[in-house]
C-alpha cells in the first residue's frame, strides 16, 4: 500500500549520522577485503549543481554501495577542479577576486553533494587550488622539464580573442572557433610551454589494447593520435634545398606530377629571393596561416593555391623537373609539411590538379603497378618496398598529435615554476621554494598581456631569492594539468614528502572503474594517460596506464527533447525536484532512465511521480507481513536479488529497479515475512540509501544497513519449477504446452498428444522434424 513518508526529514536525520560518524571514511588499505578505485571525474565549483551532475555522481554511487555491501574495500573520492577560466571571469563579473568566489563555491557545492547521500571517502578529498595540491603540480613540471618533456619552444598557437590566451588544439572547435568561448581563433607564432606528450605517441595508441574501454572511446584516442605508417622521400629543388615529404603509397611515385608545400613550410620564406611571384605567395601565405587546421584539412572544400614561380622540384626517380606549390591543404605540423602530389590516385590532389590543369597520371590498375619502369607488373604491396628502396625511401611513422601547448595568459592558474636568469636562460624553481604561489597583487582583467607581468609582489619575490636580474615566467598551466594526476594524489592526500607514495599506489592503483563523459575522450583522457606515462617513466609512479575500466555517460536532456539551456526554458534544477519528492527518488529516477552507457535520456516529470509512488509503496510494506510466507513471494524475492546483483553489476540499474519493482507488487498481494523485508531493504539500500536506513532502525537493527552484507540469492528459488513454452508447426504458433525447464523431448512430444487441439492439426500430417530447445520452444516439421 502507498504511505507516505517525510523524505526531508529521513534525509537530513541520516546524512548527519553518516557525517558524523564517518561510516564512509577510509583510514588505510584492509588487506582482508578486495579492493576496487571507484572514481567520478571531478566537477568544477560552480556553485551550483545541476542535473547533470547528479547524474555523474549519483548514479554511480548505487555501484559503488552494492560492492561494499558484497564485501569489497571501495574507495570512492570526491573533490574538486578548481582552477580556470570561468572562476576568473565570474570574479570579474562580480568585482570580487577568484580565490574568494571560488572557496564560498566551494563550500556551497559540497553542501550539495552531501545532500544527495552518496557514500563518498570525504576524507581522501582534495582541490586543485589547494597550495599543498598545486605544490606537487609543480613539483612534476619541474621534473619534466629536468627530464627534457617539458620545454619552452617557439611556434603557431591558437590564442583565443575571447578568453585572451592561447588554447590547446583539442579546444578548437570543428569550425574553427573556441569551444568555452564561440570566438573565432587567430593563429599567431609565439614563444609557448610545452609538453612532450608526442614522445609517447605509440604508447598512447598501444597500450589501448590493455584496458576495458568502450570502442568507440579507443577509437576517438587513436584517431585524435593520427598514427600512419610509411616512407619518408626527399626530393631536391632547384635552390639546391631539399624537401622531405612522407607517403604511405611510395609505389605511387611514378604518377608524381608536381609538390606541394605548405604555405607555412619553414623553405617558404628562406626562398623568398628566388620566388619571382613573392608578393602573391606572401598574401596567400597570410591568409592561410589565420585558417584553422580542420578547416584547412576539410577535403570538401574547394582547394586554392599558388605556384612558386622560378622554383622547381626534381622526381627522384625519373630526374623529370616538377612545379612547385603551396597549398593550405597541407599543413606543417602534419608530416613534413609537405606532399608528392599524385592526382591520379588521391582525391585531394586529384582535385587540386583538375583546378590549375596540371597532369594526371594513372600508375595503378586493380592491384598492379602500370607505367612505373622497372616496376611495372609488381602488385602495389610488394612494390613499396621495391621503390622506396630505389629511391633512399626510409620507413617510418607520423603523427596527428601534436606537443600540449601549457601555458595560459590567465590569472587563475597553478603558476608555472620558472625564473629566467640575467642572460634569458630557463630555469626550474627549486624544490625548497615550491609551491610558487599566485601573487595577490594582481590586477586579473583580461588585456592579452599576461596578469602575473604586471605583479611587482611576483617580480620582487624572484629577485629576493635569486637575485638582481632574474625574472618570473608569467604564464599559468593550462587546467587540463590539474586533472591528469588528481587520482594519485586523492589515494595519499595528506602525504608532506611527496605527490603519492608508492605503498599508496600499491594499495588503490590503479583506478578500477572511472565513470564520466564522453566529452572528455580526447582532452582530461588523453592528457591524463599521457601524464601516467611521463610519471611512470621517471619511475615516479608503478603503472603507466592510469584506468583499467571506462563507463562513459550519456545526458539528461530537457523534457523537449533539446539539450538544457536557460534560453529554452528546459532547465531541470534537481533542488526543486529534492525539495519535492527527495533525493532518493531523484536518484532512482535517473537510475531508472535506462542503461548508464552512453544513451541521452529526456526528463520526464512523470516517471519520476511513479518511483516515488514506488518508494511509498516500499514504506508501507511491512503492512504486508505474514506468518508463513507464499512460495511465490519467496520466489519472487530471490529472482529479484540474482537480477539486481548481476543488473547492479552491469551497470543496467533500471532494469535492477524494474526487478524489485514486480517483487514489491508479489509482496503486496501475497504478503512477506518480516526476515524477506529485511532481505528487500539490504537490496533496495544502494538505491535509496536514506529511506532503507529508516526502515532499517525502525526494525530494532543497531548499525547501519549499509554495513551489512548484500543478500544472495538462493538458486533453488530463482528456477520455474513449471514454464509454458510454445509449439509451432512449421514455424507458426499453435498451442503452448507447460513442463519443466530441462524436460526432455519425449516428455514434450508426449504432452503435445494429450494436447486436442494440436492433435486435431496433426492428424493429416506426418512429422518428419523436431527442434525441441528446453525451456523455449517445440517446432514440429511436418508434411501431408
Amino acid at each position: 500500500m502507498h504511505k507516505r513518508f517525510d523524505h526531508e526529514k529521513i534525509e537530513k536525520t541520516w546524512q548527519k549520522n553518516w557525517r558524523e560518524s564517518g561510516l564512509y571514511e577510509i583510514a588505510e588499505r584492509d588487506e582482508t577485503k578486495e579492493k576496487e578505485y571507484v572514481l567520478v571525474e571531478w566537477p568544477y565549483p560552480s556553485g551550483n549543481l545541476h542535473i547533470g551532475h547528479w547524474y555523474a555522481f549519483a548514479v554511480p554511487d548505487i555501484y559503488v554501495r552494492q560492492r561494499r555491501m558484497q564485501g569489497v574495500q571501495v574507495l570512492f573520492p570526491m573533490g574538486f577542479d578548481a582552477f580556470g577560466l570561468p572562476a576568473e571571469n565570474a570574479a570579474i563579473k562580480r568585482n570580487t577576486d577568484p580565490k574568494t568566489w571560488t572557496e564560498q563555491n566551494i563550500y556551497f557545492m559540497r553542501q550539495q553533494l552531501e545532500s544527495m547521500g552518496n557514500a563518498f571517502t570525504w576524507n581522501k578529498t582534495c582541490n586543485s587550488t589547494d597550495e599543498n595540491y598545486y605544490k606537487w603540480t609543480q613539483w612534476m613540471f619541474t621534473k619534466f622539464f629536468e627530464a627534457g618533456l617539458a620545454y619552452r619552444g617557439e611556434g603557431m598557437v591558437n590564442w583565443c580573442p575571447g578568453c585572451n590566451t592561447v588554447i590547446a588544439n583539442e579546444q578548437v572547435l570543428s569550425d574553427g572557433t573556441c569551444e568555452r568561448s564561440g570566438d573565432v581563433i587567430e593563429k599567431r607564432l609565439m614563444p609557448q610551454w610545452m609538453l612532450k606528450i608526442t614522445d609517447f605517441a605509440d604508447d598512447l595508441i598501444d597500450d589501448l589494447d590493455t584496458v576495458n574501454w568502450p570502442e568507440h572511446t579507443k577509437e576517438a584516442q587513436r584517431n585524435w593520435i593520427g598514427r600512419s605508417s610509411g616512407v619518408e622521400l626527399d626530393f631536391v629543388l632547384s635552390t639546391e634545398d631539399t624537401v622531405t615529404v612522407f607517403t604511405t603509397r611510395p609505389d605511387t611515385l611514378y604518377g608524381v606530377t608536381y609538390l606541394v608545400l605548405a604555405p607555412d613550410h619553414h623553405l617558404v620564406a628562406s626562398m623568398q629571393n628566388q620566388i619571382k611571384n613573392w608578393s602573391e605567395v606572401a598574401e596567400y601565405v597570410n591568409v592561410a596561416t589565420k585558417k584553422s587546421e580542420r578547416d584547412r584539412l576539410d577535403v570538401k572544400k574547394e582547394k586554392t593555391g599558388v605556384r612558386l614561380q622560378g622554383i622547381h622540384a626534381v622526381h627522384p626517380a625519373t630526374g623529370e623537373n616538377l612545379p612547385v606549390y603551396i597549398a593550405d591543404y597541407v599543413v606543417a605540423g602534419y608530416g613534413t609539411g609537405a606532399v608528392m602530389a599524385v592526382p591520379a590516385h588521391d582525391e585531394r590532389d586529384h582535385a587540386f590538379a583538375i583546378k590549375f590543369n596540371l597532369p594526371i597520371k594513372v600508375v595503378v590498375e586493380g592491384d598492379k603497378l602500370i607505367d612505373s619502369a622497372e616496376f611495372t607488373g609488381l602488385n602495389c604491396v610488394d612494390a613499396k618496398q621495391a621503390v622506396a628502396k630505389s629511391v633512399a625511401g626510409r620507413s617510418t611513422n607520423t603523427y596527428r598529435l601534436r606537443d600540449w601547448s601549457i601555458g595560459r595568459q590567465r590569472y587563475w592558474g597553478v603558476p608555472i615554476p620558472v625564473v629566467y636568469d640575467p642572460d634569458g636562460n630557463a630555469h626550474p624553481v627549486p624544490e625548497e621554494h615550491l609551491p610558487w604561489l599566485l601573487p595577490t597583487d594582481v590586477d586579473f582583467k583580461p588585456t592579452g598581456v599576461p596578469p602575473l607581468a604586471k605583479s611587482k609582489e611576483l617580480f620582487e619575490r624572484t629577485e629576493k631569492i635569486f637575485g638582481s636580474g632574474w625574472k618570473p615566467e608569467v604564464e599559468t598551466m593550462d587546467t587540463f594539468v590539474d586533472s591528469s594526476w588528481y587520482f594519485l594524489r586523492y589515494i595519499d592526500n595528506k602525504n608532506e614528502e611527496i605527490f603519492s607514495s608508492k605503498q599508496s599506489q600499491d594499495d588503490w592503483m590503479r583506478v578500477d572503474t572511472y565513470f564520466g563523459g564522453a566529452e572528455h575522450t580526447t582532452m582530461h583522457l588523453l592528457y591524463s594517460r599521457f601524464w601516467q606515462k611521463a610519471l611512470h617513466k621517471l619511475g615516479f609512479v608503478k603503472h603507466n596506464e592510469p584506468y583499467l575500466n571506462r563507463i562513459n555517460r550519456g545526458l539528461i536532456i530537457g523534457p523537449d527533447g533539446n539539450k538544457m539551456s536557460k534560453s529554452k526554458g528546459n532547465v531541470i534544477d534537481p533542488d526543486e525536484k529534492v525539495a519535492l519528492v527527495g533525493a532518493d527518488t531523484v536518484k532512482m529516477y535517473l537510475a531508472f532512465m535506462g542503461p548508464y552507457l552512453g544513451t541521452n535520456y529526456p526528463w520526464d516529470n512523470g516517471g519520476m511521480a511513479g518511483v516515488h509512488r514506488f518508494l511509498e509503496r516500499v514504506y508501507g510494506l511491512s503492512d504486508h507481513f505474514v506468518d508463513e510466507e507464499p512460495l511465490a513471494s519467496t520466489k519472487a524475492l530471490h529472482k529479484a536479488i540474482a537480477k539486481v546483483t548481476e543488473d547492479t553489476i552491469a551497470y543496467k540499474f533500471n532494469t535492477a529497479i524494474s526487478a524489485m519493482m514486480v517483487y514489491v507488487n508479489q509482496a503486496e498481494k501475497e504478503g512477506l515475512t518480516k526476515d524477506s523485508y529485511e532481505q528487500f531493504l539490504r537490496l533496495l539500500a544502494p538505491y535509496a540509501p536514506h529511506l532503507t536506513e529508516e526502515l532499517w532502525h525502525q526494525t530494532g537493527a543497531k548499525t547501519s544497513i549499509h554495513q551489512t552484507g548484500f543478500p544472495i540469492a538462493n538458486i533453488a528459488f530463482t528456477k520455474d519449477e513449471e514454464i509454458t513454452i510454445g509449439v509451432q508447426i512449421n514455424g507458426k504458433l499453435r498451442g503452448e504446452i507447460s513442463l519443466a525447464p530441462n524436460a526432455g523431448e519425449d516428455l514434450a512430444l508426449e504432452l503435445v498428444g494429450k494436447q486436442p487441439d494440436l492433435n486435431e492439426r496433426l492428424k493429416d500430417l506426418e512429422v518428419v522434424r523436431v527442434i525441441y530447445v528446453p525451456g523455449k520452444i517445440l517446432n514440429l516439421i511436418a508434411k501431408g
